[in-house]
């Protein structure tokens, strides 16, 4: 979390601090202070102050301004001078701060000459960024900084060499500490009133503080309530992109609009707008996925750990992890559709329109949902695999595209938010690719639907082929599964005995044949009476045929769009494994609580 804090200021506070020692507006380095008397840092003031032209003036508006922000965001910024010598300032500010207040922190700048009467700032852009990437390349490691010769002690959490006692550690043993983690956990503080304050200006009654200690409670008592943690990362579909061809979008959207008057200042205002706008989505798509769960949200511990731009990073309690990232993505996509003044005039759907073809972004996300203890970092990579996992949506969704500038048509991913997940009961093998392959028993098998497409079915203009691909890909087939092996009878007891599961289950791994021959054993046992007319696939029924991919059996066909490989599938591991994740009822007292049957289960 001090981590987070830290590359949160390097893009913004910092950086705003810099221009206004080098040549932009004094009042940039104005913050507000709390009860301390420090800098407290809000994103929403930051915003106003780079969007208003008092504060953040057009560099050729006025000689008395040498510096213009164009953005700046967690871990990012992109900034105007009037000439080399403010630009090397600028970098030299930021870069020194943080070896002062963020050692470890590996952040650097490169600038590019160009003329702003002659000169087209889109391509400028695109050249300082691949300036960039060759000069992190070249780039050496920041653990050069932290030699371990002569022979020192080392910092109990980094492995770092450590620099000081902490003598306040828990246990009440004093530990070694590195410069890295002093640092990190020195902002910690800062990084919590900057979440609460999000959480207090959106008027969400939780508090932060409670969220933390309630995951540290179950760290002490996992073994007697069976918890769960989560680690959910997100990010955006595309982004990158559309932010280096930037000026190539607004262009094709000043054609599709009729404004054909784009300069460099056009430019600078629209990328501006675009970030600040990306980030206000960003924020609110969470609040309104906290918002989904009602009143249980004070109950719900969630810790975000980055929270800005398009990236969201999460640790919560294991029970609420698929619900809430599933409304995150929806609630992600909606936002970006916005026109309203707090997103900034919709500079987003036209951009996405003439960048997708559809207005909107969307957004993929891993969840890795692991007991408490186990070790952060590794959970970490294990949701960032299934992060690029779900992101595979952007190669089998496409739609063609027609280009304006070149006459020409291509085919572009079509917005499409989706997530997968994995839970993990067996640590002995934390690789994605290795689960994975152990849940294909042969080239033409996978025992996984995953990953899931949460974008609405209908909302997908893509091609035939790639929306048979999609179905069976959605949503609300996995929903609809763990709604039938979460259905109760009268008495309390599971419709769907866990027996008969678990014997389903092990036929899974025997082969198709064996897998359905079982499956047809059993069928028409747990077949509801009520609803006997209703023997169709895809029907939201709470009995076994809700298990069924094609008719009458556990698996169904896909075939991949890219490849034009035929694969059967099964969603029912996925469902077995979601069970005791995806609660119906976000409201029900129960959400964050294994009951004793269900840990047995």
């Amino acid at each position: 979390m001090g981590a987070s804090e830290l590359t949160f200021r390097a893009g913004t506070k910092w950086v705003l601090d810099a221009v206004a020692q080098n040549g932009g507006h004094s009042h940039l380095r104005v913050w507000s202070k709390n009860s301390q008397g420090e800098a407290e840092v809000r994103e929403n003031e930051i915003r106003d102050k780079l969007i208003d032209p008092k504060w953040n003036p057009p560099l050729e508006s006025t000689l008395d301004i040498d510096a213009e922000i164009i953005l700046a965001t967690s871990g990012k910024a992109l900034i105007i001078t009037r000439d080399q010598e403010k630009a090397r300032k600028i970098i030299q500010a930021v870069t020194l701060k943080a070896l002062e207040e963020a050692p470890g922190l590996d952040i650097f700048g490169v600038f590019e000459e160009f003329d702003w009467e002659q000169d087209n700032l889109s391509d400028v852009n695109e050249q300082v960024h691949h300036k960039f990437a060759e000069a992190r390349s070249h780039n050496p490691t920041h653990h050069l900084r932290f030699l371990r010769l002569p022979v020192v002690d080392q910092c109990a959490t980094s492995g770092l060499p450590a620099n000081e006692v902490d003598p306040k550690a828990a246990g009440g043993k004093p530990v070694l500490r590195s410069r890295v983690s002093v640092a990190k956990r020195k902002n910690y503080d800062s990084n919590t009133q900057r979440i609460q304050e999000l959480l207090d200006r959106n008027q969400i009654p939780q508090s932060f503080a409670k969220s933390i200690k309630a995951l540290d409670d179950e760290d002490e008592q996992q073994s007697k309530q069976g918890s769960w943690r989560a680690v959910i990362h997100a990010d955006g579909n595309g982004l990158g992109e559309i932010f280096l061809k930037f000026g190539t979008h607004l262009t094709k959207l000043g054609k599709m609009t009729g404004d054909i008057s784009q300069n460099n200042r056009t430019y600078v205002d629209a990328l501006r707008r675009f970030s600040l706008a990306l980030d206000v989505c960003t924020e609110q798509a969470f609040i309104t996925a906290l918002r989904s769960f009602g009143t249980e949200i004070e109950k719900l511990p969630i810790v975000p750990l980055v929270l800005g731009g398009d990236d969201l990073t999460v640790v919560c309690d294991g029970k609420a992890a698929l619900r809430f990232t599933q409304q995150f993505l929806l609630a992600f996509e909606a936002e970006t559709q916005k026109v309203d003044e707090q997103h900034y005039d919709g500079i987003l759907p036209e951009i996405a329109k003439a960048a997708l073809g559809v207005n909107r972004l969307s957004s993929c996300a891993g969840v890795a949902i692991i007991k408490p203890h186990f070790p952060f970092s590794v959970a970490y990579e294990l949701s960032e695999a299934l992060m690029q996992s779900a992101k595979e949506v952007k190669r089998k969704l496409t739609h063609v595209l027609s280009d304006e500038l070149s006459n020409e048509t291509r085919a572009v991913p079509c917005p499409c938010s989706a997530l997968d997940f994995h839970v993990l009961y067996d640590t002995s093998g934390v690789d994605l690719k290795q689960i994975r392959d152990r849940l294909s028993p042969t080239s033409d098998t996978q025992l996984y639907i995953a990953p899931y497409v949460v974008t609405p079915i209908e909302n997908l203009a893509v091609g035939h082929q790639m929306t048979e691909w999609a179905k069976p890909h959605q949503w609300n087939h996995l929903e609809r599964r763990v709604e039938a092996l979460n259905a109760k009878d009268e008495d309390g007891r599971r419709k769907l005995p866990n027996s008969q599961m678990h014997n389903l289950r092990n036929a899974l791994l025997q082969g198709v044949d064996l897998a359905d021959a079982q499956y047809q054993l059993i069928r028409d046992r747990y077949i509801d009476s009520q609803s006997q007319d209703a023997d169709k696939p895809g029907d939201s029924l709470a009995d076994i045929r809700a298990l069924e991919g094609d008719h009458k059996s556990l698996f169904t066909k896909v075939t991949d769009p890219v490849t034009g490989k035929s694969l059967k599938m099964t969603g029912l591991m996925d469902a077995l494994d979601a069970a005791d994740f995806l609660p119906a009822d976000l409201s029900a007292d129960s959400t964050f609580q294994r009951s004793a049957d269900q840990e047995d289960g």
